[in-house]
């Protein structure tokens, strides 16, 4: 598809944006991994005056995202594991750059929501949970100290495991090896997000 056609599929839902508040959300895939597309999709959104956001995983050179941050209103990015051996273990690639990119973004003035998929057996514990949030209060402490104004917000999110991806699998004909794994209760999630508080840092979960 071209910009423009896009452009056209999402200008016939302005009046919901309008009606609530929202906007247009590039989502994964990575969006970054495409950021002349992108880019020139974020542009074309601005034009019309609605509100853009990206999802993202982070795990691509720092100049991918850059590019895309003028035309971009919030940012998204998830951090699964601060362990090397275990984000690696869970996701096929180490997060160095991740948490590099973090780094460098919590340096920016953008609105960012970072995010952590709470998945039982992979990143669930107490421990895990308490390790990211601190990272992302040392974020938060990093904005701060350099300056950056008032009302731009580092905000940590957790979000329970769901399988919702197991009839995709399926229609492609790939094993989905995580089928026997259940979505975390709601009690363990609030105990989470208990933990992410203790650890310094506003949490909230869905």
């Amino acid at each position: 598809m071209t910009v423009k056609q896009v452009m056209d599929e999402i200008l016939l839902d302005r009046a919901f944006y309008e009606s609530s508040g929202g906007g247009v959300t590039l989502s994964g895939g990575e969006p970054a991994l495409q950021c002349e597309f992108a880019y020139e999709l974020l542009t074309g959104c601005k034009s019309e005056g609605l509100h853009t956001a990206i999802e993202t995983c982070g795990e691509y050179p720092w100049a991918s995202l850059e590019g895309l941050l003028p035309v971009t209103d919030l940012i998204m990015m998830d951090l699964k594991h601060m362990t090397p051996y275990k984000h690696q273990k869970a996701t096929g690639r180490p997060n160095d750059r991740i948490l590099a990119n973090a780094r460098t973004l919590a340096l920016t003035e953008k609105p960012i929501i970072f995010r952590t998929p709470i998945v039982p057996t992979v990143n669930d514990t107490d421990e895990e949970v308490g390790h990211i949030a601190s990272f992302v209060r040392e974020l938060i402490e990093l904005r701060t100290k350099n300056g950056k104004p008032h009302g731009t917000t580092i905000s940590y999110e957790l979000l329970p495991f769901h399988k919702l991806a197991s009839d995709k699998y399926s229609s492609l004909g790939i094993d989905y090896n995580i089928s026997s794994i259940n979505p975390p209760t709601r009690e363990r999630m609030s105990e989470l997000v208990e933990i992410a508080r203790r650890n310094g840092v506003e949490a909230r979960s869905r």
